[in-house]
This record gives C-alpha cells, structure tokens and sequence, in this order.
C-alpha cells in the first residue's frame, strides 16, 4: 500500500530567510575566524593601509596609466631587456666550475705564465671581447650623460 508523502514547502537553496539564519549562525559557528578577520582588519587600519588601498580603488584608472606610463618608458624597457639578457647568460653559467674559480684550491697565487696560457684558449678571448665591447657601450652610455662644457 502507498504511504502518504509529508508536504514540503519548497525553499531555493539561497533563499533570503535562508540566508539571514546564515548570517545569524556565522558568527558563533566561525568565531575563531571571526575574530582574527577583526584583528587583521584593525593592524590595516593602524598602519593606514585601509586608506591606501581605498585611494587605490578610487584611483585606479589614473594609478593604471601612470603604471603603464614607467612600464613603458625607455628605460624601463632597456632595463627589463638587460635583466632577461643576464638572466639568460647566468642560466648557462656552470655552478661548480664557478665555485672552483672564485675559491681556488691552490694555496699559492697562479703564475703569470699559467695565466698566459689560460688566456690564450678562445672561451677567454671571447669573454675578453665580450668585456671590452660592454666597456666600450657603458663608455658612450657616460659620454651621452656627461654635462656639455660649453653651457
């Protein structure tokens, strides 16, 4: 035999008294966050940054262009280009050959002539050339900054 279905009241998932009970609840089911969110709230508050963030949101369009305006600058770009540019000759840079370079094992000082014949393999004249072309573009790079004598 059929048994009788209990009627329901159908309530959506997010109705309004739903959510108010809630908002109700939250407090004495969550009190431990509760009350840290207060505590991170007031240390923003003390140190200003509330008002900060606050001028940030008003602000946003006019922070947004000045932003772009130093990302887009000359310097900046070059800047960024030459980080990318040693970021990528460090990332080829063996470690321990570096290690063993920097902290010498030998107690005495090399020789000149060891030297010499270390100069002469084509990794250090590449370097060499490498060095006195980054000397020869940091000199122009001066040269253009230096105040003209005639003014």
């Amino acid at each position: 035999m059929a048994v009788a279905v209990d009627f329901r009241k159908f309530h959506p998932a997010d109705s309004r008294e739903d959510l108010i009970s809630r908002v109700q609840q939250a407090p004495v089911e969550h009190a431990e966050a509760v009350l840290a969110a207060y505590d991170v709230l007031q240390k923003l508050h003390d140190k200003d940054i509330l008002k900060l963030l606050k001028g940030l949101l008003f602000a946003s369009d006019t922070v947004i262009n000045h932003v772009i305006g130093l990302i887009s600058s000359p310097e900046a770009i070059t800047g960024i280009r030459t980080l990318l540019i040693l970021g990528n000759l460090l990332k080829g840079i063996d470690a321990d050959k570096l290690h063993a370079a920097l902290y010498y094992p030998e107690k005495k000082e090399p020789s000149l002539l060891s030297l010499g014949k270390q100069a002469r393999s084509k990794e250090v004249r590449r370097a060499m050339a490498t060095a006195v072309a980054l000397l020869n573009i940091m000199g122009e790079s001066l040269e253009k900054q230096r105040p003209d004598s005639n003014e």
